[in-house]
């Protein structure tokens, strides 16, 4: 907490008030309420733990109380806040800035300095960013695991050009499909039980490899994954289609 300095788990109890005024908020109440859940402390209103996850801090916070490997991460509506969070942790190597709600890359940043940190936490913009600071994971890109129902039907390999750390497509990134059993049993069980968890039935799951340690870690959970637009549509629909073929044949219980 900003104001108090105190961690949430400290509280005896957590009263959970104003939230649905914007979906930003929603998801500070719903990775707050997450946490407290965890911790074992009780909370109203409820409804704040359930519902979608509007921003990657839900998702991340979901992760990590879950299993699911996730870097490291810091998250402060208070920009000067979350700056001095920051700085205080006397960052040697580069790490990722970006904004919770963005997509497709969107004010997304490597940073490598104080100065950078500033420049983007107080650049201007249309409208009011909250932003995220986690570990830069070094790598050969990302993955994009498609989930639909309870298995995974596509999986497409995505990497930066030349000079960026954004894999994403709509950002000049490539991408290919590789064969499922290029990644581990784990990212798969991991990238499954992230969909269940978010109750998506549709999502693309968003993984990373690092190149030195060979450890894969969660980035994100995509509630609208680029079925018809980026790469590789004709695939992409095509296990879509044998999705929605397979839904409209099950029995409702």
């Amino acid at each position: 907490d900003s104001v108090s300095g105190r961690d949430v788990a400290d509280f005896d109890a957590i009263f959970l008030i104003g939230w649905f005024k914007t979906k930003a908020l929603d998801d500070v109440a719903r990775a707050v309420a997450h946490y407290a859940q965890h911790q074992g402390i009780p909370f109203s209103n409820s409804e704040a733990y359930d519902g979608r996850s509007f921003t990657k801090l839900s998702q991340c916070i979901i992760a990590a109380l879950n299993d699911v490997p996730v870097t490291p991460f810091v998250f402060c509506m208070d920009k000067e806040v979350l700056a001095r969070v920051i700085i205080a942790q006397q960052r040697t190597e580069p790490y990722i800035v970006k904004a919770i709600a963005e997509s497709r890359g969107n004010s997304n940043y490597l940073v490598h300095s104080t100065d950078e940190l500033r420049e983007v936490l107080n650049q201007p913009s249309e409208k009011p960013l909250n932003f995220i600071a986690q570990e830069y994971i070094p790598n050969d890109g990302d993955y994009r695991i498609l989930v639909m129902g309870e298995s995974v039907r596509l999986v497409i390999h995505r990497q930066a050009q030349a000079g960026s750390h954004l894999n994403n497509t709509s950002k000049g990134g490539s991408a290919a499909v590789v064969l499922l059993d290029n990644l581990p049993s784990s990212v798969i069980d991991a990238s499954l039980r992230m969909a269940k968890l978010l109750k998506r039935e549709v999502t693309g799951v968003d993984m990373v490899c690092h190149k030195e340690t060979a450890e894969y870690y969660f980035l994100e959970a995509n509630n609208m994954p680029q079925l018809s637009t980026g790469s590789n549509v004709p695939k992409k629909l095509a296990v879509l289609d044998e999705y929605l073929d397979e839904l409209a044949h099950k029995k409702v219980e």
